[in-house]
């Protein structure tokens, strides 16, 4: 298996929900499988569409049917199935990454910069990438933002509908009202305390400990180029992108055998 090719095992569970989506053209295996294997290497080596290899496809129409799955949601559609589910008394682990942008990545015909997952922060022009992963530093939820956002205004979407017990976040969430929002679902928040804060929560740094696999998450994330270092011009290409890697990330996860 190379770092741009899914072995046999990983693409018979992608074919299996690309199987259960209605209109995807999927009669001829042999094209499909090409067409997911141009989508990678793009997402891997962060290249212009232009200089997608021939044996891969005819750029322009690999393209064109990467932007149609990314508007119909297909992307996403394929991670949530292939998500592996929580336990009840699951850790949760929520934090965000900031990807710079290409100068590419501006100007999207009738739409904003913000609408559009991108924001100026110190460092320019970029997006960030807010995930939540389980104890096992597999993607549970993606969402992206403009880089100048706070990654406590996204913190409730991240965890909402998991059946985590328990959460360990950095002190970019320290927020007595996210903490009162997960106690009302059953979720403890274990964050360290800013320094001179009065009163404040407990928290277990055993626990807190385990945010190393999210920190690892990202660093697998932006060996994806194109995730590190956007070019996309809309936030559905990008987030398809996104969603591509993180479902490959976690199907190779789950056959290295590493569980909660």
């Amino acid at each position: 298996m190379t770092r741009t090719k899914l072995d046999d095992a990983q693409w018979a569970s992608l074919m299996l929900v690309m199987q259960q989506i209605p209109r995807a053209w999927k009669r001829d295996e042999v094209a499909l499988r090409r067409f997911i294997a141009a989508a990678l290497w793009i997402c891997r080596t962060g290249a212009p569409w232009r200089d997608l290899p021939e044996a891969l496809g005819q750029w322009s129409s690999v393209y064109h049917r990467w932007r149609r799955w990314c508007l119909r949601g297909w992307w996403e559609l394929i991670f949530e199935a292939l998500r592996p589910s929580l336990p009840a008394d699951g850790l949760i682990l929520l934090d965000s990454t900031t990807c710079k942008a290409h100068r590419a990545a501006s100007g999207a015909a009738s739409s904003t910069a913000s609408a559009e997952a991108l924001g100026r922060s110190r460092g320019g022009l970029c997006s960030k990438l807010h995930a939540c992963a389980d104890g096992a530093g597999r993607i549970l939820r993606l969402i992206a933002s403009p880089g100048h956002h706070a990654d406590l205004r996204y913190a409730t979407a991240l965890a909402m509908g998991l059946p985590a017990c328990n959460a360990a976040l950095d002190r970019g969430y320290v927020s007595a009202a996210l903490r009162a929002a997960f106690a009302a679902e059953g979720c403890t928040v274990h964050t360290p305390p800013k320094r001179g804060m009065v009163d404040p929560p407990d928290w277990d740094p055993t626990l807190y400990a385990q945010r190393h696999h999210i920190e690892n998450l990202f660093s697998s994330l932006k060996d994806w180029v194109r995730l590190a270092f956007r070019r996309d011009k809309t936030r559905r290409s990008w987030t398809g992108f996104a969603h591509l890697a993180a479902t490959i990330i976690n199907l190779r996860i789950a056959a290295s055998g590493h569980r909660p």
